[in-house]
């Protein structure tokens, strides 16, 4: 009966690992380089109207750039192929076609063969229910990659800075930045900071400053001037003599949105040397803290002159997103 029982209880055992992979799986790290997705589709698929649809709709090029780049670098992945470091590849998206399928949809899932991993399955019951399923949801596949992109960068970023803080002081109010290891503080002030990370190759930096007038409200022209009285007044060229701008050629882009119970207002574009021959592109985003009536304002951009750009800047807007208000 001993002997009976002690196999029961193993088999007991076995049964509830089978029927709960979490007890005995622990995910491997995501593979593949920053900004990079996998799309796992026929080739036929893939140089029919599905891939148009991937490449449109997945990589545009990015706006406020000064050369060209698109949103994520795209690689095609045939299904046979579709094994080993694959699986665990950071970004993935599965499209399938599936004949029975009366509607296309769009599945996401996180996590499911590596950490933070972002698997978005399309399928439809042809490639052209495919091809307008991906348009028709184009912004929110972009989107969730995007967020699982940022939330990486966000835990790297905080990891790195352990319990590094850069604050901004305003009466007894205060808002703190994560510092990461490789950044340093240009300068802190009431009101106003700036810290940089540099290369020799390469320039990241973010200001965050708060506003001493207080306001209800803030749209894409208070930003644009709230950030460039900024970056003009403490933003100089290497010769002192020139001062940071919004580039005025190109049109920059605007938009509102929630995260967080928050209400942001971002803008993108590109920044140039009044006086001088710098320039790069910027992210600034503004928020009104709701205790004391002051726009909040932050403001990142990079200078990397004979770098791409893409990804210095993706990290740049993560840091960014980590201010807070401190609690008293």
């Amino acid at each position: 009966m001993r002997t009976s029982a002690f196999f029961l209880f193993l088999a007991m055992i076995s049964m509830a690992s089978c029927g709960d992979s979490s007890l005995t799986r622990t995910l491997p790290n995501v593979t593949g380089t920053a900004g990079e997705v996998l799309v796992v589709m026929d080739k036929p698929l893939w140089n029919g109207s599905p891939g148009a649809a991937i490449r449109e709709q997945v990589a545009p090029f990015l706006i406020g750039m000064p050369q060209p780049e698109p949103a994520f670098s795209i690689l095609p992945v045939n299904p046979a192929g579709f094994r080993d470091l694959y699986v665990a590849h950071r970004n993935i998206i599965i499209v399938k076609i599936a004949r029975d399928k009366t509607e296309p949809e769009v599945d996401y899932v996180s996590n499911r063969w590596a950490e933070t991993q972002i698997v978005i399955t399309v399928s439809g019951s042809d490639s052209a229910a495919v091809a307008d399923c991906i348009r028709v949801n184009g912004e929110e596949i972009r989107k969730s990659i995007n967020d699982a992109e940022r939330g990486r960068l966000t835990s790297w970023l905080t990891e790195s800075a352990g319990k590094e803080r850069s604050v901004v002081t305003l009466g007894d109010k205060k808002w703190e930045l994560v510092m990461p290891a490789g950044y340093k503080t240009d300068f802190n002030r009431e009101a106003i900071m700036m810290i940089s990370a540099e290369t020799p190759s390469t320039t990241q930096s973010v200001i965050v400053s708060v506003t001493e007038r207080m306001t209800s409200r803030i749209g894409c022209f208070e930003l644009a001037n709230l950030t460039e009285k900024v970056t003009s007044a403490e933003v100089k060229g290497p010769d002192g003599g020139s001062f940071m701008v919004l580039e005025k050629q190109i049109p920059v882009s605007c938009r509102s949105f929630s995260r967080n119970g928050t209400d942001y207002i971002e803008m993108r574009g590109l920044w140039t040397l009044e006086g001088g021959f710098m320039g790069g592109p910027f992210i600034s985003y503004a928020f009104i803290d709701e205790e004391t009536s002051r726009a909040v304002v932050v403001t990142g951009f990079v200078y990397a002159p004979r770098e791409e750009k893409r990804e210095l800047l993706r990290q740049v807007e993560a840091l960014m997103y980590t201010v807070k208000k401190m609690a008293e």
